[in-house]
């Protein structure tokens, strides 16, 4: 079994195992998913990223996690942060520590996402001890940029971008961050709330 890096009330995050690029295939390689990142990939092209994920691993000591349920072992998709290396991406983004998210479509809606991605920033400010982390998405990916609200992320309008990898109707990448300061003050919130 791959190392663990954190458990949810539902949810395991954990590093990638033999077999997984296949889940990836299967589940989040679909038009459903890939509908505001350009569009399903060519294998080869996500055999590529998949194997950079464990290299960022070794590098940064962070990357992008296989996300399953708890309960039977579901694979459910992927979350984590790394490395920002758009090259069109502002100075100020550019090597700055983003976190992301895929599910499979017939998981929406579950509140996975949320859980799985509250994890992943705890994980960034406390473990990693990162200062600052952004999010990226278009305009029309809704679902998106409402969950890095829901997050506490608020909108940086000066960061976004042109990225001629997307379509028009996805341009601009727009950008979301939240510090430590903030994501400690709302973390402290929660805990008081509970």
């Amino acid at each position: 079994m791959a190392d663990v890096i954190a458990r949810t009330e539902r949810l395991i995050l954990r590093r990638w195992a033999p077999g997984d690029l296949d889940l990836w295939l299967a589940h989040l390689n679909t038009a459903d998913v890939r509908a505001y990142l350009g569009g399903v990939q060519p294998v080869d092209k996500v055999a590529e990223k998949f194997a950079t994920l464990e290299q960022s691993w070794e590098d940064n000591g962070f990357s992008f996690l296989a996300v399953e349920l708890r309960e039977g072992g579901t694979f459910l998709g992927t979350c984590g942060i790394g490395r920002i290396v758009t090259e069109c991406a502002p100075d100020d983004l550019r090597d700055a520590v983003q976190i992301g998210w895929q599910f499979r479509a017939d998981q929406w809606g579950q509140g996975y996402a949320t859980e799985a991605a509250r994890a992943v920033l705890a994980f960034g400010f406390e473990q990693a001890g990162l200062d600052i982390i952004y999010s990226q998405t278009s305009s029309r990916n809704l679902a998106s940029w409402g969950l890095m609200e829901k997050l506490g992320m608020k909108r940086r309008a000066d960061l976004d971008y042109a990225d001629p990898d997307y379509p028009p109707e996805d341009n601009p990448t727009i950008v979301y961050a939240i510090d430590r300061e903030a994501w400690r003050a709302q973390a402290g919130e929660a805990r008081d709330v509970a």
